[in-house]
């Protein structure tokens, strides 16, 4: 727990610490102990997810401490020696199923809460003892009031967005509403704080907007006629916002919505600059073959747009420059090989992923998102944290099964804690 936590915020710590706990492929918390702890093995597992590439003895360590904990699951032994703890059980599951790569912070928030016992976990010595600082009722009281107080401000957020959706016609266009639904639930499950908002609504309507015009895209626009409106909207043309209500093509009338995610003439200029080169990429990767290759493209309009709304500029300093143009490589290449891999199951299990360079590549984004540079110049750590809000969104969604992913947007948007 202790590497997990110093590695999440930021220090430079190293996995050879786990030397001292593993004898012949097998980890454990005491030398001879012959029935490991699963609280204690549960915690091995979680720090074993934030491995970079190259640390064998983390990559070991995952493959043990999951071998290790589905068995116990399977055999219904999910019970620990040192805790009587609420629900281990589905904290294990959890962990499990959605992993680091793929847990989005307020699912897992949402069901800490009900896995969190409070004041009644027990912990077992030498007598039954309470630690009050690690198990308390009033911790649980603040999290059901936090989370049900950010919930109600999510739906009034969700009713505003379904009235801009029917200004905007988006139904007209391929957008039906689960899957404004699903798009609007990966941004407040992401970015969730309540001064937060105008991140998380102009990160869900970009989202939709992309996506309707993606759809329409593919249904009936001639490349001509989109080539031919990306160019106008380049040059920013005066007039092409009131000649668009007079065109019946179907992209055209959706980027004529763009005036709601411009609305503060400050981040105009560079919000419109993002929505041209995503234009543009979209013009250039269609293919007959291999269709429309966008998801990443789409994944740094997002990026671009949370940033611009959180008032922060594209970086101007070279070594920022630089983590910047590492980061953007990374988040593009890795959404777009999400678009198109898959993965073999045995019910909630992944077995593996028919690419195996994306975990390379996650492993490679973490580590440049939580290590801490030295030098007062690098990028701020605000904006790295966006790219890994993003990814992981949209590792999720490739990752969940769609009852799951259901499941989680009831009790994320929807069902207050009680």
């Amino acid at each position: 727990m202790g590497f997990r936590l110093l590695r999440l915020h930021g220090y430079i710590v190293s996995p050879d610490v786990f030397q001292n706990f593993e004898r012949n492929g097998e980890f454990f918390g005491f030398i001879g102990q012959s029935n490991q702890a699963v609280t204690g093995i549960f915690n091995l597992n979680r720090a074993s997810q934030l491995n970079f590439s190259g640390e064998e003895i983390l990559d070991q360590a995952k493959n043990f401490s999951c071998h290790f904990l589905r068995e116990k699951q399977a055999s219904n032994q999910l019970l620990d020696k040192w805790v009587i703890a609420k629900d281990l059980p589905g904290e294990v599951a959890y962990a499990l199923d959605f992993p680091f790569y793929a847990s989005l912070p307020r699912v897992e928030a949402r069901l800490y809460i009900e896995q969190y016992g409070g004041g009644d976990d027990i912990w077992i010595g030498k007598t039954l003892y309470r630690m009050l600082y690690v198990n308390n009722v009033s911790y649980l009281d603040l999290a059901k009031v936090d989370f049900n107080q950010c919930q109600s401000i999510h739906q009034l957020e969700w009713l505003d967005i379904q009235r801009w959706y029917k200004k905007c016609r988006l139904t007209e266009y391929g957008m039906v509403k689960e899957e404004m639904l699903k798009t609007y639930f990966l941004a407040a499950s992401s970015i969730f704080e309540p001064d937060r908002a105008a991140e998380r609504i102009n990160w869900a309507r970009t989202a939709m907007l992309a996506e309707a015009i993606i759809i329409s895209s593919h249904r009936s626009t001639t490349s001509k006629v989109k080539l031919s409106f990306t160019e106008d909207f380049s040059i920013n043309r005066q007039n092409l916002w009131s000649e668009l209500s007079q065109r019946e093509e179907p992209v055209d009338c959706i980027l004529g919505l763009l005036g709601f995610l411009t609305a503060t003439p400050n981040i105009y200029g560079s919000l419109r600059r993002a929505w041209v080169e995503w234009l543009w990429n979209l013009n250039e990767e269609e293919d007959q073959e291999t269709g429309l290759l966008v998801q990443g493209a789409t994944a740094l309009l997002l990026i671009r747009t949370i940033e611009l709304c959180a008032g922060r500029a594209e970086p101007k300093g070279e070594v920022a420059r630089m983590e910047y143009a590492c980061l953007t490589r990374l988040a593009i290449s890795i959404c777009n090989r999400l678009q198109y891999c898959s993965w073999v199951r045995e019910g909630n299990m992944i077995l593996k992923c028919s690419d195996r360079g994306i975990e390379s590549e996650m492993q490679e984004l973490v580590k440049c998102v939580i290590e801490q540079r030295q030098s007062p110049d690098g990028l701020n750590r605000e904006t790295k944290q966006t790219f890994m809000d993003v990814v992981k969104s949209f590792y999720y969604l490739s990752w969940c099964p769609p009852t799951t992913l259901n499941n989680h947007i009831s009790k994320v948007l929807f069902e207050p804690v009680e």
